[in-house]
């Protein structure tokens, strides 16, 4: 079934701000509306919704209560690049004896030469498997300009899926509304997120509105949301799941009473989820197979004294003894002991496994469930497991926690992978009440580039380069050469330079990943024009060259997953035949709050040498909208300074 996050709202506002505008007439379009050129609030749109509805009502058919949503949308399609937003598709869903059905569906295209149907053989169904199918259509006789028009009925009789509205997409919208009557038979949590304000947000009780001939009646509550000009969601570097950011409305099943008194009670407790686990045939069952790890573990390792060396050697072990299936796999499918046999296995079986060696060597340790940044935020208010699709070891040694994940065979212990950097986990304490942990990363991570550079008086550039790479810089860069000879990684490097030539290279602790990873280069720049004038930037590459920022406004928040540094130390002599014409000046900026700082400092030692020294440090992991601004600014001041070069003159004889 659909993930559902829940929350209550809170205070639900009585009174609707305005008119919410929900009459329309299907197949009529205004002139003014053909006539359209561009969106006036985003001229860059391709597409734009004018108007849409959903319409959600409980009713009786047949004798099975069933969840009646009538949809309706309205599209401008501006140009080429709009057409994708005239292709359609509709998710059903089924089980063994029932299944969502859907009413006619009806579509038109509008241009200024007149209307184009839809038919029938125009729709196409496909089974995505036993539990779901899809229908697609895509409108016809589409021009730059068309205007298509969309409206059909799901009918569910699945008491769950009553699965809110999504008011912000790719595109724009003018308007987007959603209304439901929710009989009072059946209760459901809300969760209104997102960050832009509702127009409209009512609430109203009307009596006597659903009626179960033979039961009884109920009254309901009619429900009324809407949002006016709406921006299209824009996904930019460093965010986590879109989804977490989209306004949207967001309903889960808590409760259902019948007219004869029996009810039905579907959201849980911290406590029952804690007792459920314990029992579980995939967490709770294999989490208790320590006697089966105790027994596979080295003697050597259990006979360690030090807690924080055996924990390490446990968690080496263990990663190198598995080779992970790229599966998750937290709630079915975990055999821990098959999958130690085999020495491959998914998430759960990996981590578990792992867990169960740490206790299997007399170490304090829980497991924690956590959803990953493409996943989304797991709700915290109420238990909802599905939200869940990921678990990690928690360790505790002389007072200090330690997140393991041994799925990587690049990560070191203590770090987790970035995959794995998104809000909190639940630390499924078995003895204890379960509780919230913060994911973070344990230091920051840093680029360090040191260069010597000569330049001889002959026009060629001899010197050394030495890049050291520490935390998530060092475990990105294990993994990009990790498969590739040291030729590959040369030609690599000289491909992105014109006139190099690199005379060696090295590379220290490139497999023992508690430390860092350091790279060190020798080079040779020909001076094969023989110019007069030399241009040389001295950050070899290692910089920022396109801002990641470009939005106007980003209203959720900068997630990079952890804090960072980037450090150049930059030396270059000259011959004699040479003098320095121009070099970049003095920079030091800070970000508010001490969220970050660029300093670039750069210094003539004598007429044959300068000194540069330039640091970035972005201090958090987190930013937010009112700080992206600042955000933007500063790596536009980077990107430029990054970009200025260093120019040296031949001297006149």
């Amino acid at each position: 079934m659909k993930k559902i996050a829940i929350l209550i709202i809170l205070i639900l506002s009585f009174q609707a701000n305005s008119q919410d505008n929900s009459d329309y007439t299907f197949g009529k379009v205004s002139q003014e509306e053909l006539d359209l050129k561009k969106y006036k609030l985003d001229s860059t749109a391709n597409a734009l919704v004018l108007y849409e509805s959903g319409i959600t009502v409980f009713k009786l058919k047949k004798n099975t209560i069933i969840i009646s949503t009538k949809f309706y949308k309205k599209i401008k399609i501006f140009n080429k690049e709009g057409y994708k937003h005239a292709t359609f598709s509709v998710s059903l869903y089924n089980n063994k004896k029932n299944s969502e059905k859907i009413e006619k569906i009806n579509a038109i295209t509008h241009n200024h030469s007149g209307k184009t149907k839809l038919f029938k053989d125009q729709i196409f169904e496909e089974r995505i498997n036993e539990n779901w199918r899809e229908l697609k259509f895509t409108m016809p006789n589409l021009n730059d300009g068309s205007i298509v028009e969309v409206e059909y009925t799901i009918e569910s009789p699945f008491k769950f899926n009553l699965t809110g509205w999504e008011f912000q997409s790719d595109i724009p919208k003018n308007y987007s509304l959603y209304k439901a009557s929710i009989p009072g038979n059946y209760l459901y949590n809300r969760k209104l997120s997102g960050y832009l304000k509702l127009k409209i947000n009512s609430a109203i009780i009307k009596k006597n509105c659903f009626n179960v001939p033979g039961q009884g009646i109920a009254g309901c509550e009619k429900l009324t949301y809407a949002i006016k000009d709406i921006p299209a969601f824009k996904a930019e570097e460093y965010m986590t799941d879109g989804d977490n950011f989209k306004s949207k409305i967001k309903f889960e099943l808590t409760e259902f009473k019948w007219f004869d008194g029996t009810n039905q009670k579907y959201t849980t407790t911290w406590n029952a989820v804690d007792k459920e686990f314990r029992t579980d045939k995939n967490i709770g069952g294999q989490i208790r197979k320590t006697k089966f790890f105790k027994d596979h573990l080295p003697q050597e390792i259990i006979a360690i004294n030090s807690d924080l060396k055996k924990a390490k050697a446990v968690f080496y072990f263990i990663q190198n003894h598995f080779t992970w299936n790229e599966k998750y796999s937290i709630f079915k499918n975990v055999k821990v002991k098959s999958a130690y046999e085999n020495k491959a296995g998914n998430v759960g079986e990996i981590n578990i496994s792992l867990i169960n060696a740490l206790k299997a060597a007399g170490l304090d340790v829980k497991l924690v469930l956590l959803s990953t940044r493409e996943n989304g935020f797991a709700t915290k208010l109420y238990p909802v497991i599905s939200d869940f699709n990921y678990v990690i070891a928690k360790v505790n040694i002389n007072g200090k926690s330690y997140l393991l994940d041994a799925t990587d065979k690049f990560i070191p212990f203590g770090f987790l992978p970035y995959r794995c950097l998104n809000g909190s986990g639940r630390v499924m304490d078995f003895k204890n009440e379960s509780y919230w942990f913060d994911i973070e990363a344990p230091t920051s991570s840093k680029s360090q580039l040191t260069a010597n550079l000569i330049l001889n008086d002959d026009g060629t550039i001899n010197g050394k380069l030495r890049k050291t790479s520490f935390g998530y810089d060092a475990i990105a860069r294990r993994k990009e050469i990790a498969n590739k000879t040291n030729d590959d990684v040369i030609s690599e490097f000289e491909n992105r330079f014109n006139n190099l030539e690199t005379i060696n290279y090295t590379f220290k602790n490139k497999t023992e990943v508690e430390k860092p990873l350091i790279e060190t280069i020798e080079v040779e720049i020909d001076d094969l024009d023989s110019i007069t004038t030399k241009y040389l930037n001295p950050f070899f590459e290692e910089q920022f060259k396109t801002n990641p920022f470009k939005q106007e406004n980003r209203l959720y928040p900068v997630d990079f997953g952890y804090a960072k540094k980037f450090n150049l130390n930059f030396s270059l002599k000259i011959a004699d035949n040479y003098k320095f014409k121009s070099f970049p000046k003095l920079k030091s900026i800070s970000l508010p709050k001490n969220g970050g700082s660029f300093t670039y400092l750069i210094k003539k030692v004598n007429e044959n040498q300068i000194n540069l020294i330039s640091k970035i440090a972005i201090n958090k992991p987190i930013f937010y909208n009112s700080e992206y601004e600042f955000l933007k600014e500063f790596f536009k001041i980077i990107i430029n300074k990054q970009a200025q070069l260093i120019t040296i003159n031949k001297k006149q004889l």
